[in-house]
């Protein structure tokens, strides 16, 4: 290349390994300019490849590129050529059609020229040419004046492209140090491993090559005083012990050391054989064990080392880990070490780490004199006798993951299992170890269990027993193993009679053989004295809740703690397996741990402190379905919430589907939580107004066996302390559910008295709520002229007090009544009246409800398109609250109304959402709709 004078253009160079430089022959080139340099560096690192204006814009703009990108790295580049040129370089920069390109010579930037003279380096090792291989590294080791570019800021990808050269530097010098060592230079190897060292003090590739070095030049304690410093810092701030690389450079060191000296210490070989017998067969394990299995495969291939079997007490995982043992023990020659840890035994004493590797080292052929009395020294020993062996070391029933830290292998061929009633997850992050759960055994597993202790036959004989027994052991082998236990040592005993025994009397008394080591109930307190004050307590009260799931709130409200705290205590509780997280937020415990829960709080709580905690769980749920309701339907709950229970915490739900989700959930515990508040004095009006609280979503499921089950609860609760208020509401909510499951007499006498207890405790807006249900009930029945009376004086009554909600309802009432006896126009009017009500009033349900009473008005008055418009509109509203048997009722009509208007795919499309819907509650709207559907079909055919 020319200038203008003629004479040859000096050479250019860019040097990034330390500060950016420029040069052109002599003379440097300072670029100050941040976005200049960016772009400098990417052109320089490319090699003389063009770069896309798309990939210097990602460079410049990591994080969002603007819209005048483009522009600004135009000029970007026009000004960095004006820079270049002026110092005499030419035109380094060229435009072409894959971007942009640095016209330099790849060899004149200093970070390609490394790159090269790497490979160059590697190749001479390869032949066997140390010395050249030395040059080599040399040269390109003596390129670097310092960090790369260490004012490169904001650069995207480039930025990891420095970082790459940082990495090759550091593994160029440990293979350079590896080649003067061998050539009896290691003096010279240290001039660059002892400041690296100290730049990068947790890279143990780095520490491992400068006790080598040290070890060579006769300084062997210097050596072991870095491997000492480095294990701290490790632990310190990683939390893990020395691996492979360094393990085994101090077992290195330590063996020199004694072949210099002439100590005649050398390396014990012993092949321990520790693993215990295997008595019976694991059923139900294979997919744990094929886990396992594919652990050691992947260990094998240089993966995890380590695994962890956690499960809840007496789910046998000591029996997996045994089992599994014995039959991989051939692929560990070296030997096979078991440890009861202890950490979960009836005297509460753990194994410490000293203990347990004293035993270890013992095992491995260590003379007890010759067993370092300090614990690091001894797992210093341990870790260093295993790190080119082949051994198993089974770490059973581990009370933390502190407790076996110490005693893992670090070797590449090692292979560690422990075993905990904790998930010790922690071992995951610091030691990569895969984590197996144990769960509870299935049905067909539990029952093949016990098959296997007492025979098939044994089993065949008595069906329902064993099935009875089944549901009381839970699938936990412990239980299932003392049951086949019990019934093997009494030939007397039935299987039916120890059913019965489990069904009528504590199933930890039943299943207690006198054997602390198998008491159920002595095995589950080992794993509770384990637990902070705060989780025993937790767990204590978690044993009051009745339902099967417990959610975060319910604990927060039974202890009085905040929701964060109450989350990371049934967290702590998950981890000893003692509840389990069925799904987010929600705890699940075993009908044996529960039992025992139960009895911890009957033991552990003062009686005035067991009856504040039932009024926190009472106000809990009153709260918490009150407002689940309020997202589902408008209309107002015939009572007042008092002011919440100090330290309860209600749940709160965005919209209807969360109040929908929360009452799914809650519905098997809502009726137990029923009858333990109306067994308990002192909160008494609690029941009825549960019971009010959650009728309208069981209402919308047609689920009126609920709803009498939970107001007859109430209802007796009432009676025993003469709330007649209560009653009256219990006696209302009973009538209304009687009419639902057609016992009509039954319903009205409910109703009837209702009605009296309303007018004696001077409750109108109970008596006018009572009357539309009459009204509704006599609809029901098929009268609908006779309910015209009491739903028009429920009307006056709600307009008498000023309740426009109940004064909505009566009106829709009125108008579907009308319809239904073929009085359209007044029908419509009522509807009408009834819709503008809700609508003033944001009631999204009672909209759709008076949508669809009005649709059925309009199909009486012969205008089927608004009719379908209304039917149509409220199954929309109801979809969009979640409602089940209004949306059905709905799309059943709006089927209907296509029907009529000749509209026959409108109308099965229509009819079948509403059968699904129907489906779901089990109502018996179903078959009719299916016989409808099943009629439509020919219809169809010829369209």
């Amino acid at each position: 290349m020319a200038g203008e004078t003629g004479e040859a253009t000096p050479r250019a160079e860019v040097r990034l390994l330390g500060a950016l430089e420029v040069r052109v022959g002599v003379t440097p080139i300072t670029v100050t300019a941040a976005q200049q340099r960016v772009v400098l560096v990417a052109l320089a690192l490319a090699g003389g490849a063009p770069v896309t204006a798309d990939t210097l814009c990602d460079t410049l703009w990591p994080e969002r590129i603007p819209n005048t990108a483009r522009t600004s790295l135009h000029n970007t580049i026009r000004r960095l050529r004006t820079l270049l040129a002026a110092a005499g370089a030419g035109e380094l920069i060229h435009t072409g059609p894959e971007g942009y390109q640095l016209d330099v010579d790849p060899d004149a930037v200093d970070a390609i020229r490394f790159g090269r003279l790497l490979v160059d380096a590697r190749r001479e090792v390869e032949s066997g040419e140390a010395a050249a291989a030395l040059t080599s590294y040399d040269a390109a080791l003596g390129l670097w004046r310092g960090e790369p570019v260490p004012d490169l800021v904001n650069a995207g990808w480039l930025t990891g492209l420095v970082d790459q050269l940082v990495e090759q530097r550091v593994v160029a010098i440990e293979e350079w140090a590896d080649l003067e060592r061998a050539a009896g230079r290691p003096e010279r190897a240290l001039e660059r491993l002892a400041p690296l060292a100290e730049a990068w003090p947790l890279r143990e590739s780095v520490r491992a090559r400068l006790m080598l070095a040290l070890q060579a030049a006769g300084r062997t304690a210097e050596a072991l005083e870095q491997y000492l410093a480095a294990r701290q810092l490790l632990v310190a701030e990683l939390g893990v012990e020395p691996g492979p690389v360094l393990s085994k450079a101090h077992a290195e060191v330590l063996r020199l050391d004694d072949a210099q000296t002439g100590s005649g210490r050398a390396l014990p070989v012993v092949r321990p054989a520790q693993l215990p017998a295997v008595r019976t067969r694991v059923v139900g394990r294979e997919a744990e064990l094929s886990l396992l299995d594919g652990v050691l495969a992947d260990a094998a291939a240089g993966d995890p080392l380590v695994s962890v079997v956690s499960g809840p007490a007496g789910v046998g995982k000591t029996t997996v880990a045994a089992q599994w043992a014995q039959r991989v023990a051939k692929a560990f020659p070296d030997g096979q070490l078991w440890v009861n840890l202890r950490g979960f035994d009836q005297d509460g004493t753990p194994l410490t780490t000293e203990q347990v590797l004293r035993r270890f080292l013992g095992a491995l052929g260590v003379a007890a004199d010759e067993i370092p009395i300090d614990v690091e020294a001894a797992a210093d020993l341990y870790r260093s006798l295993l790190a080119d062996r082949r051994l198993l070391v089974v770490l059973d029933n581990a009370r933390e993951a502190g407790q076996v830290r110490s005693l893992l292998p670090t070797g590449p061929g090692s292979f560690a299992l422990v075993t905990s009633r904790r998930d010790l997850s922690s071992l995951a992050v610091t030691h990569g170890a895969r984590l197996v759960s144990l769960e509870l055994l299935s049905i067909e597993d539990a029952e093949e269990l016990l098959a296997e202790r007492l025979g098939q036959a044994r089993l065949a004989a008595e069906p329902e027993a064993v099935a009875e027994i089944l549901r009381h052991c839970g699938g936990l082998p412990l239980a299932l193993a003392l049951v086949a236990a019990r019934v093997a040592a009494r030939t007397d005993l039935s299987l039916a009679a120890l059913a019965a025994q489990l069904r009528e009397s504590s199933s930890l008394d039943v299943l207690n053989l006198g054997d602390a080591s198998t008491d159920l109930r002595a095995v589950l307190s080992w794993s509770v004295d384990a637990l902070s004050i705060r989780a025993a307590r937790s767990l204590a009260l978690v044993g009051l809740h009745p339902g099967p799931e417990i959610g975060v709130l319910v604990l927060a409200s039974l202890a009085g703690i905040q929701p964060r705290e109450a989350r990371a205590t049934l967290e702590e509780l998950a981890r000893a397996h003692l509840v389990a997280e069925r799904e987010p937020g929600r705890f699940a415990m075993h009908d044996l741990v529960r039992d025992h829960a139960r009895e911890l709080f009957e033991a552990s709580l003062a009686p005035a402190e067991r009856l504040d905690v039932v009024r926190r769980l009472a106000d809990h749920y009153l709260h918490s379905a009150y407002a689940a309701t309020r997202t589902l339907f408008h209309t107002p709950l015939p009572f007042a919430l008092d002011q919440v229970v100090d330290g309860v915490e209600p749940e709160r739900f965005a919209g209807p589907e969360e109040g929908s989700a929360w009452l799914q959930a809650e519905l098997p515990a809502l009726g137990k939580v029923v009858d333990l508040v109306a067994a308990t004095p002192g909160i008494e009006g609690h029941p009825w107004r549960l019971a009010r609280a959650v009728s309208g979503y069981l209402w919308d499921r047609c689920a009126w066996a609920d709803i009498a089950q939970l107001h007859e609860r109430a209802l007796t609760a009432c009676l025993r302390v003469a709330d007649r208020a209560g009653e009256a509401d219990a006696r209302h909510g009973l009538g209304d559910a009687y009419a639902g499951l057609g016992r009509w007499a039954e319903s009205r006498d409910e109703l009837d008295r209702a009605l009296e207890l309303y007018i004696a405790v001077g409750d109108q807006m109970g008596e006018s709520d009572a009357l539309c249900t009459v009204g509704r009930t006599m609809e029901m029945q098929g009268r609908p002229r006779e309910g015209l009376r009491p739903t028009r004086e429920a009307l006056e009554l709600y307009r008498r007090i000023g309740d426009r909600s109940g004064e909505a309802v009566s009106l829709n009432n009125l108008g579907w009544m009308h319809a239904l006896v073929g009085d359209y126009d007044d029908a419509l009017v009522r509807c009408q009246e009834a819709l503008a009500l809700y609508r003033e009033d944001g009631d999204l349900p009672g909209q759709s409800f008076a949508l669809d009473s009005m649709g059925r008005a309009y199909v009486g008055l012969g205008d089927l398109p608004r009719a379908i418009d209304s039917f149509a509109e409220a199954a929309a509203v109801s979809r969009s609250l979640g409602q089940f048997y209004n949306q059905a009722v709905g799309l059943t009509h709006l089927g209907e109304a296509h029907h009529a208007a000749g509209h026959l795919t409108e109308a099965h499309e229509a009819w079948v959402v509403a059968l699904a819907l129907f489906d779901e509650i089990g109502h018996p709207r179903a078959e009719t709709l299916r016989s409808r559907l099943a009629l439509l079909v020919p219809e169809r055919e010829p369209s």
